[in-house]
């Protein structure tokens, strides 16, 4: 698999979305193995039910809930914060500590949920994940952003991705997007709708 491929979603993937999802990985379900980033929805009741929906959703998928790793990114330190009293830990567990470029390799999709895009934005930053998840995009890894994730990859955010400059408004529950719009303007999506990105095609779903 090569090449960019974002879902950048209001609430999730739709039907239609699952079936291209796993045409693009090119494996049946239970085989594919997802990184799941909730860092946006942990700070309140209301956003950490979306994490459960997340990984319900995961599941009636077919994807096993072994081949999942939730990783969030509040529980790593800080890109240039030097290790004190855990530093005789030669190998951390990998949801303590950033992983690498290769070792997403070894995930074909990221699923980053809901919340605060803020707060996804800020925790990206201070961990150093947002230049790793930027190389692993470009290198094939599927990118699903539900809500928070979909504005953090599109242009809503300074030190966002910027996959695309437009800023995504997701739920919007005025008449519904048929077409882009030009230059920067906002892409508002109603719930079920996405922004699909195929290197550097762009469209509505």
């Amino acid at each position: 698999m090569n090449g960019r491929h974002l879902f950048l979603t209001s609430s999730g993937l739709s039907c239609e979305m699952k079936k291209m999802f796993f045409d693009i990985i090119g494996k049946r379900p239970e085989d594919v193995k997802v990184l799941c980033i909730p860092t946006a929805g942990i700070e309140t009741d209301g956003a950490r039910e979306g994490i459960a929906v997340c990984l319900h959703e995961l599941s009636l998928m077919g994807i096993h809930y072994e081949n999942i790793l939730v990783y969030n990114l509040e529980l790593l330190l800080s890109k240039d914060y030097k290790r004190t009293y855990s530093a005789y830990i030669k190998d951390p567990f990998p949801i303590t500590r950033l992983l690498t470029v290769e070792e997403i390799g070894a995930f074909d999709a990221v699923f980053v949920s809901g919340g605060d895009s803020s707060i996804l934005c800020r925790e990206m930053v201070r961990t150093g994940f947002d230049e790793v998840i930027a190389k692993a995009i470009t290198n094939g890894l599927v990118y699903v952003g539900i809500s928070a994730g979909s504005m953090y990859a599109a242009g809503n955010l300074d030190e966002g991705l910027h996959i695309i400059d437009n800023p995504i408004i997701p739920h919007w529950n005025g008449t519904k997007t048929f077409e882009l719009p030009y230059d920067r303007d906002e892409v508002k999506l109603i719930d079920g709708q996405a922004v699909y990105i195929e290197d550097d095609y762009i469209g509505l779903m």
